[in-house]
């Protein structure tokens, strides 16, 4: 009787931690920098890219900075791809401009 408690209990907490592993990888997160050209200014061009990003599942934060020209960008791999997220940068209208993407770095 207690090695069948004792295997139940074993197999239970096994359970738990494969499920605990897997929810990790589900939701594992990317953090993506994106050199982006043709940005006029940091209140329109950047903060209106920061804002369409952040609005889209998947996207845990997003800074953009005109001065650097670069969007910093922590995402759920899984919901979005790279080209997912350049399109919403390049996609972003503000007056005329026209945002194009440079050299993008994926740190893990």
């Amino acid at each position: 009787m207690r090695l069948s408690i004792s295997i139940v209990i074993f197999l239970f907490v096994s359970a738990l931690s494969f499920g605990q592993k897997l929810r990790n990888e589900t939701n594992k997160i990317t953090t993506a920098v994106f050199e982006i050209n043709g940005m006029a200014c940091q209140e329109g061009c950047a903060d209106k890219i920061s804002s369409n990003l952040t609005a889209i599942e998947g996207v845990s934060s997003a800074v953009v900075s005109y001065e650097k020209k670069e969007a910093i960008i922590e995402f759920n791999h899984n919901v979005l791809s790279i080209t997912d997220l350049k399109s919403v940068i390049t996609n972003t209208k503000v007056k005329d401009y026209i945002y194009t993407i440079g050299k993008t770095t994926i740190e893990q």
